[in-house]
Parts: C-alpha cells; sequence; structure tokens
C-alpha cells in the first residue's frame, strides 16, 4: 500500500486504501442543518416582528433569509455525495475477483471532436484565404501559439485513440495483451515488474476521471497504456495484489 494519505481520508483495511472520512462529512451535515433550522428560526421571528420602515430589518431580514438557503443547499449537496459515496464503495466492496477477466480500454471520443475541429479550420481558411490577411503581427503570433498548442494536445489524444485498441484477456497468472483483437504480448504475474495506476492531467489541474493502466515487464519495458473503467480498476488491484505484484498506484477515484 504506497498510496500517501491525505486530509479528510481514512483508511480502509477492506479495499487496502484511503477512501473519504464518511463519519466526519455526516457531522458536519449536522451542523450545517442544524445551522439552517437556527436560520429558518430567525427569519421567522424577523417576520414577525418585521418593520417595512427599518432599512436594517429588511437588510439583515434579507441576509438571514440568503443563509437559509445557503446552509440548507450545502447540507443536500453534501448528503446527496455521501449517498453516492457510501453507494459506490459498497459495490467494491462487494466486488469478487473472478479466475477470468477481460479487461477493455474506454474509447476516447475527444480525438475524433479535434479532428473535427480541424477540419473546419482547414476548410474555412481554404475558402477564406484573406481572412490571414486581416490578422495584425501580434494577433499573427498568438494565432501560431494556439495552433502549436493545438497540434500539442493532438499528438496527446492521438496517443490515447491508439491505446483504445487494447485488451487484456487474464486466466489465473497468465496475461495475453491484444492490440485490435490481435494477441501483441503475453506473460505471467512472475514476468511483471510493476504496474501503475494514474489519472490522465487535462491542464488547469484537471484529471481524468477514469484510471490509466501501464503494465512493465522485468526489465522495466512499458508493455501496455489503457484508460479503463473504475470498477476494472479495483478488480484489476485486487488481482495484482493477490500475485505480489508491485503496485504503483497514483489514481484516486474518490
Amino acid at each position: 500500500m504506497n498510496e500517501t494519505k491525505k486530509w479528510g481520508y481514512i483508511y480502509d483495511e477492506k479495499l487496502n486504501m484511503y477512501v473519504p472520512n464518511l463519519p466526519r462529512q455526516k457531522k458536519f451535515a449536522k451542523v450545517l442543518l442544524i445551522l439552517s433550522i437556527i436560520s429558518f428560526v430567525a427569519v421567522l421571528i424577523q417576520i414577525y416582528f418585521f418593520d417595512k420602515s427599518s432599512y436594517e430589518k429588511i437588510s439583515f431580514l434579507a441576509y438571514t433569509s440568503i443563509m437559509v438557503f445557503l446552509f440548507l443547499a450545502l447540507y443536500l449537496v453534501l448528503k446527496i455525495n455521501i449517498h453516492l459515496i457510501e453507494k459506490r464503495l459498497e459495490e467494491v466492496k462487494g466486488l469478487k475477483l473472478s479466475k477470468e477477466l477481460e479487461i477493455k480500454a474506454l474509447k476516447n471520443r475527444r480525438f475524433f471532436a479535434y479532428m473535427m475541429i480541424w477540419i473546419l479550420l482547414i476548410v474555412m481558411f481554404v475558402s477564406h484565404p484573406n481572412i490571414l490577411k486581416q490578422f495584425s503581427t501580434r494577433y499573427f503570433f498568438y494565432l501560431i501559439f494556439a495552433i502549436g498548442a493545438f497540434i500539442y494536445n493532438f499528438y496527446k489524444l492521438f496517443k490515447e485513440f491508439k491505446n483504445n485498441k487494447y485488451s487484456l484477456i487474464i486466466i489465473g497468472k497468465t496475461i495475453k495483451i491484444y492490440y485490435e483483437n490481435d494477441e501483441k504480448e503475453f506473460l505471467t504475474t512472475d514476468n511483471i515488474s510493476y504496474v501503475r495506476f494514474y489519472a490522465i492531467t487535462r491542464g488547469r489541474g484537471r484529471r481524468d476521471r477514469n484510471p490509466t493502466l501501464q503494465i512493465f515487464d522485468s526489465e522495466e519495458k512499458k508493455l501496455v497504456e489503457m484508460t479503463i473503467k473504475p470498477i476494472d480498476y479495483h478488480s484489476l488491484k485486487k488481482y495484482f495484489e493477490k500475485y505480489n505484484v508491485r503496485i504503483d498506484n497514483q489514481y484516486r477515484e474518490f
């Protein structure tokens, strides 16, 4: 277990991972509910003694009413989040490791969206070549920078698109790696140096919600990289733990 502890998380021995501290979140939800009730009572009292001629009382009533809705909204959002996490944790805890696993990479549709944007831009500049003449030197530099960033993102998405064609067939200690339904690699857990789970960075600190798997052989050569479903992540994590394969776990679902 090589995950680092974060504030607001507790260690779950059954899952062998850190999970959100739901007892603390439930206590905080109760505090928000109590605050919303107190604020609501305060609003009722102010309405009973309401004086239209007093600007201070009108302002304080408006402020208190906003606080009621704010506390209540935060309470509802937190309760929904707790319910969803509890449901997800129960699903993961009830997951049983099968003797045979078939893991397929998730399809990435962003690549095709980028392709369509590229095609539209090319068509626009070809059909209206005078557009480029309207750009000043400064804006032309910005345009070149934007095209460079676009090409870089296109390259990253193309790599992800290629990785979408991978799949795994796992039977016991044997792992078969397929690419476009053709067997590419055949290995056992004894030949694996380590596996890595992580989330792809999308820029501005955002990370993909789905985990990406990397498998390295005994010479630490990367054999496969593929983005998978979160439920497949938990199945594979249990599988590799069962056969004592070293896991570099950089992914956090919750």
